[in-house]
Parts: structure tokens; sequence; C-alpha cells
């Protein structure tokens, strides 16, 4: 067995550890305990630190709570505070010798978070943010600073001794609690899906303005540390030269090697694993020459990820290799690792904590109104100005990571480095709730006029919103919007949006292509799409006017940018793609929440298209055509009346063959249905069938039926006889034949008889549009919303 010693010399821990002292034999093959040796006690450090993190995450985060908190706490519940109070615990768990290995695996997950961080960011942002960014972003730092030197001066004058450690802690308290940092602040907005609102874009484009300044004060703070440190010029000449090293090495070698991965990946493939491992390999050269130089092993990795471009192909793929590792696995050994430098807060002096925590809640305020005032000062509304204060005081891994090196530097103390870990804990973790509550509440639009196909006043133009996710999506969405019958009488005033997943960036984007004629580089994905609908409004000048926009963002808030758009644009229909391609099976779970959640929230009627084949059918894109075969299936109900409204427009198309199948339960059946939506129901149709008397393309038939399998029979004699079908949503739950057929609806979004469609064999290869209209008296809960990049 290895000897082992420790002593220390000049406030630094010397442990030896004998080279034999790595792997044990196991627990019944040793007299020897497992945890003596670093492998063992590092897997049982992370394991713990794992579960620990699933634990907090499991208990706060359904309150609200972002993860980087819980994941603070859980890195804090392993410190002297809670589980470090047992006996004997942060003996065998954390033990001194296991230091070394510990903190060497932290430091390595340190420097893949922060390259993902820097990956992640479009410097692109930074470089214009705009008047608003730039003054928001200096007062959120300078106001705060400004009040918490005055705070420390009172302090310092009036309680504490001016000449002690402690009056000089407080000072870098101040500086480092008015620090704003980009990187958390997306992280944060992007977790609680607020994105693409005004006040989150201007706190995207501030926090790269305050991160700049931030950036300052933090390298004053670290040289006035270094001119202790190394009081002779050949050391701070070591230093300079290091940075340069690594700048020549990033400028020299690293930006050329990432610009040829990217030229010699083809377009839609994914990086060789290669050059993924060549691209690690000069970071952590960079590492390892800033280490030589006593220089932050943080400088070259973030620096590399931000010369990345964002995005595929490179940043998405490193995203996807090494995201959920970083996160999950090695950020609970960060938190668990720094925990260890932290003081039991129950041992902290009272004056202490109130005078280290009075200094940070003066910081909060600061911040808080270095925020709020500029935005009330351009017009922007109170609540919206309280959430980007709010947003502003968010911290996470970069404030925990900045405490932990000025407490190792001993710039602060292990006592103000607890309590701002805690302050961070109870101040962002708290405000998060109440951010997610005012962003569901600040502004409440009511619908008063019904924004329907049925409703839209005849002559008039009609109001279509399109959502596209790849080029399949394009020719099914072409032939309904043909299919409608755009004219001078009634034109069509379409809205299109490409949406493009937030994959390897941190900042969502929205772009209009007619506003901006410099379009970035993350809309240039969309111009083929652009360019395809683009040639199907120059080529029907006058009855159709397009408006393409492109919509960089995550899944889970793709619907809040439909549904604002859709308002603002007075929209009367949405159309969405189906999540799910029948000719392949592939499945799309991120695009079935947006239809779900645009269904639940939309300000207008909605039309979920379901290609099976038109797609493939490119004849039909811009030629004429001699017939189109439509057929509704009208059951009851307010969708089917909205159905049959857009079908009725059809009609008018001198191509368009229009079918009407009603269903009605058998006369001899007692039906228990509701009388006002059957009066509803007959109304429209006899409506319809006086409108479209003297049309000889138009066929109303009635089918009368006493189970759903009659329904189903009538559907299944559809075969290819038509090119798009269109059917309602939802329908009368106490007709017969509806009850019968609940058993089909396994996707609740296309309906009962929608969902039959998706069977294969049933109505051939047709379009299906399933439509649900505007439910009466709706509002909505919208936030205010820019149409414009944030570069």
């Amino acid at each position: 067995m290895a000897n082992i010693t420790t002593s220390s010399i000049a406030y630094e821990a010397w442990i030896c550890i004998g080279d034999t002292s790595i792997t044990s034999n196991g627990l019944f093959r040793s007299d020897i305990n497992p945890l003596y040796y670093s492998t063992t006690i590092i897997l049982l450090q992370s394991s713990l630190a794992t579960f620990m993190g699933c634990i907090t995450a499991a208990l706060f985060l359904p309150l609200g709570v972002p993860s980087m908190v819980t994941q603070l706490m859980a890195g804090m519940s392993l410190g002297p505070t809670l589980l470090g109070r047992i006996k004997n615990f942060p003996t065998d768990i954390f033990p001194p010798r296991s230091y070394i290995p510990l903190h060497t695996y932290s430091d390595f997950g340190t420097v893949m978070h922060i390259f993902l961080m820097g990956v992640q960011m479009d410097i692109t942002t930074a470089i214009r943010p705009g008047k608003k960014g730039v003054i928001t972003g200096i007062s959120v730092v300078v106001v705060p600073l400004a009040l918490t030197t005055l705070w420390t001066l009172f302090l310092t004058k009036s309680i504490i001794d001016e000449t002690g450690k402690l009056s000089n802690y407080l000072t870098v308290v101040g500086k480092v609690e008015s620090l704003a940092t980009f990187p958390v602040i997306a992280g944060y907005l992007i977790e609680l899906n607020i994105l693409n609102t005004e006040f989150s874009n201007l706190a995207f484009s501030a926090s790269m303005i305050s991160g700049v300044l931030g950036n300052m004060i933090v390298g004053d703070i670290m040289g006035n540390r270094h001119k202790k440190d190394y009081k002779t010029e050949g050391a701070v000449g070591a230093m300079s030269l290091s940075y340069l090293i690594v700048v020549i090495l990033t400028i020299v070698l690293l930006a050329p090697t990432i610009r040829w991965i990217i030229k010699k990946t083809p377009d839609g493939q994914m990086v060789k694993q290669d050059h993924l491992n060549v691209v690690l390999s000069l970071i952590f050269l960079t590492v390892y020459i800033c280490f030589q130089g006593s220089l932050h092993i943080l400088f070259p990795p973030f620096i590399a990820g931000l010369i990345i471009p964002s995005g595929p192909p490179l940043g998405s793929a490193l995203l996807e290799k090494f995201d959920f590792f970083s996160k999950w696995m090695v950020m609970p050994i960060f938190y668990a690792t720094h925990a260890s430098m932290m003081a039991d807060i129950f041992e902290i002096p009272l004056t202490k904590i109130f005078l280290v925590g009075s200094l940070i809640f003066v910081s909060f305020i600061g911040k808080f109104l270095g925020a709020f005032l500029p935005a009330v000062f351009f017009n922007m509304s109170y609540k919206d100005a309280t959430l980007l204060g709010l947003t502003m005081n968010t911290q996470g891994f970069l404030e925990v990571l900045l405490f932990a090196t000025f407490a190792d530097k001993e710039i602060i103390d292990a006592e103000c480095f607890t309590i701002m870990c805690f302050s961070l804990i109870i101040l962002t973790g708290g405000s998060a709730p109440l951010v997610r509550y005012l962003y569901k509440s600040t502004m409440k639009y009511n619908l008063h006029n019904r924004r329907t196909i049925q409703d839209t006043v005849p002559n008039s133009e009609l109001r279509v919103l399109g959502c596209v996710y790849e080029e399949d999506n394009v020719p099914s969405m072409i032939h309904v919007l043909r299919a409608t019958n755009p004219t001078k009488e009634n034109p069509i005033y379409l809205s299109i949006i490409h949406f493009v997943e937030l994959v390897g960036r941190t900042t969502p984007l929205v772009i209009s292509h007619k506003v901006h004629r410099n379009l970035p580089s993350a809309a240039a994905v969309s111009q083929h799409i652009v360019n395809v609908f683009k040639s199907y409004e120059d080529s029907n000048k006058g009855i159709i006017s397009v408006h393409p926009y492109t919509i960089v963002s995550n899944f889970p808030s793709m619907h809040n940018d439909v549904c604002k758009l859709a308002f603002h644009k007075r929209t009367s229909l949405i159309l969405l793609p189906y999540h799910k391609n029948l000719a392949t099976g592939s499945i799309n779970p991120g695009i079935r929440t947006v239809n779900c959640e645009v269904l639940n929230n939309s300000p207008c009627s909605v039309g979920i298209l379901i290609d099976r084949g038109l797609q493939n059918g490119g004849k039909f894109l811009f030629t004429n055509w001699v017939s189109y075969h439509v057929v509704v299936v009208f059951l009851g109900g307010a969708d089917d009346r909205e159905a049959l409204a857009h079908a009725k427009r059809m009609s008018e198309h001198p191509a368009i063959l229009l079918t009407v199948f009603r269903f009605l339960p058998s006369s001899g059946i007692g039906t228990d249905t509701d009388t006002t939506e059957r009066n509803l129901d007959d109304a429209v149709v006899e409506e319809f069938k006086l409108e479209t008397t003297s049309n000889h393309k138009v066929s109303y038939i009635e089918e009368e039926v006493e189970e759903g399998l009659g329904v189903i029979k009538v559907i299944n004699s559809f075969a290819d006889k038509y090119e798009l079908i269109i059917v309602g949503r939802r329908h009368d739950e106490k007709l017969p034949f509806i009850i019968d057929l609940t058993d089909w609806n396994k996707c609740s979004e296309l309906g009962t008889i929608g969902d039959i469609f998706t069977v294969s064999g049933y109505g051939g290869k047709a379009t299906i549009l399933v439509i649900q209209q505007q439910s009466k008296g709706s509002s909505l809960f919208l936030q205010s919303w820019q149409i414009e990049t944030t570069i």
C-alpha cells in the first residue's frame, strides 16, 4: 500500500499518492477499503452527485426552478451545510486524496461546458445590438455597480473596519454581483420557452453588452491579484506570451481547420467523428498552453467556441455529441467539487451574512432598475420591463465558476462564496416562477371578431398562415392554396413560416425575407423553400401575396410564434403539416407538440395537412388543372361547418369537382344530439345547397347510417377518386356512429374521422385537410412580439 502524506507549504496543499492506488481489486479480493482507490472513489462521487441532481430536479423543476439552480442545490447538499454535517461523510466520500482526480474531472467538464456555451453563441448578435440593447446593457452594469459601491462605503464607514479583509471582500462581491452574462440568460430564457418576444430579444442583446463590461471588471480584479502573485516582470511576460500563443493558434490553426471541416461536410450530412476529434484536440492543446502560462483555462475553449459557426453542420454536431454528457454527467461533479470549498452556512456569523447578503440585495435592486428604467424609457410596457429586470438578475454556472475562482485565489473567502451561492439559489430560483407567471399573463387579447373562413366577408381578402418544416411540406400546401381559389375579388394574403429547429445556438431568430435584403446565414436554408412560394406568387400576380419568414426556435415554443404572427396578421386560417410522414412512417414528436399547442391556443381556425402522395406529383404544382376532385365529409358541428365554408370557396374554381357527403343517423334510431348545433348545421347546409344550385360541378349526397361501420364503408369507397379530402376535427360526441368510432381516435389532433384517413387504404393518396374552427368568445394570452432579426 502506498504511503500518503500531506503538508501545508505556503498555503498550498501537497498530496502524495502512490501510483498503485488507482484501481481496486474488488470488495472481496482485497483487505483494503475500495474507497481508497482513485477510480472507485470518483465513480462513487459522480454517482452521488448525479443522483442528488436527479432528486433536486424531481423536487424543484415542477415548481418552475431552472435546472442550473437545482444542480447547484444538489452540489451544495453534498457540502458542509447538509450531508457534510454527517460524521465521517467528508473524510470518507470526499477525502483529500480524491481532490486531484475530482478537480481534474471537474476542470475537464468545465472546459467542455464553456466550449459548448461559446458554440451556441452567435457573436453577430453583439455586433449590432441596437440602441436599446447598448443602453440597457450598460445600465444593467453601471447602476448596480454604483449602488453597491456606495453601500460598501457606507458599511465600511459605519459598521466594519475599513482596513480589514472583509472590506476588500465586500468590494469584490459588489463588483461580481453587478455582472450579467449572455450564456446564462440565454439558457434561462430557452428553458422557460420565452423566445422572440420584445423583452427577451432585448435581454439577449443587453446581456451581450453587459458581458463585455463584465469581462473588463473581472479582468481588473484578476489583474490586481496577479500583481500580488507574480512580483517579477518575467512571470507577467510569460502570461502575456501564453495569451499571444493561444490567439495565434486560434487564428492560424483552429479557424482554418474549422472552415475546412465545414467545407468538406456535404449539405445535410453529419460531420465525421475524426473531424470532431481534431477540433477537440486543438482546443485542449490551447488549454494546456494556458495552464502552463498560469492563465485561466476557460479563455481558449470559449474563444474557440465563438469562432465555430452556430447551427449545422459543426455546431449542431458538437452539441449533439457532448451537450447531454456535459450538462447531466459532468456538471453535477463541477457543483459537488466546488461545494467542498464552501463553509457551513450555520457556522457563518449572522453579522457577515447580513453584510454580504445586504450587498447582494442592493445589487439585485440595482440590476433590476438598470434594466427596468431604460425599458420604460423606450416605451416598453411595465410588465415587460419587470420581466426584463428579473431576467437580467439571472445567475448560473458562469457566476458559480467565477465565485469559486475568486475563492480559490483568496480574493474572497469561503464564507462569502457560500453566501453568494445561497443568494443565487434564492434570487434566481425564486424569481423564475414569478417570471413564468408574469409572462403567461402579460397580455390578454380578447378576440371580439371571430377569425374563421365562415365569418370572412364575401369578396374580401382571405388571410392564411402556412407553416413548413421541410421541402416535402410545400407541394400539399400549394395545392390547398390553389384549390382555395384566389381571385382578384377574393385574394389570399399568405404569411409563410419556415421553421428551423434551434440547434447549436442559443439565440432564436425571427427573419422577415421581405424586410431584410441581406439575410443572415440562418435564413439561407429557407431560401429554396421561399423561392417556391415566390414563384407561385409571381405566377398569380394580383390574386395572392406571399410574405415569407424564417423562424429559428425550439419546438416547445414554436406554437407561440405561430399564434402571435397569426394574431398580428389578422389571419383566418393556419395551415400546419401533420407530424407523421405516411409514406416513410417517420414521426417528428416536436411537430406534434406544435400542432397540439396551436390547436389549443390559436386565434383563428386551424387546418392540419396530411400529405399521402401528392408531394410526388410535381406535375400538379404550377400546371393548369384539368380537373381536381374534392370531397367534404360532413357529420355536423362547428368544425364541419368551417370545412364546408372552405369547400364552398373552392367550388368556384373552374377545375374543381366538389362532392359533399353528409352523414345522418338513420330515421329509426333515436338520438340525443344538440338541437342548437343540428339547427346550425341544417341552416349552413341549406345555404350551401342554395348557393351552388347552378354549379354543375358540385354534388351533395346524404347518407343515413346506423353505426360507425356505415361511415367507414362510405369512406373506404373514396379510394383514389379524390385529390383532396376535407373533414372537421370535432363532432357531436352523442351521435351513435361517432360513439362507435371512438376507438379509432388514436391521434387527438386529427379527431375521430381525420384519424381514420391515416390508415393505409382509406382515401387513396389524397391530401387530407382536418379543420378546427376557432371557438366563440375565445381569448389569448400573447406576449408582445417583434418581427425582426436579433443580429
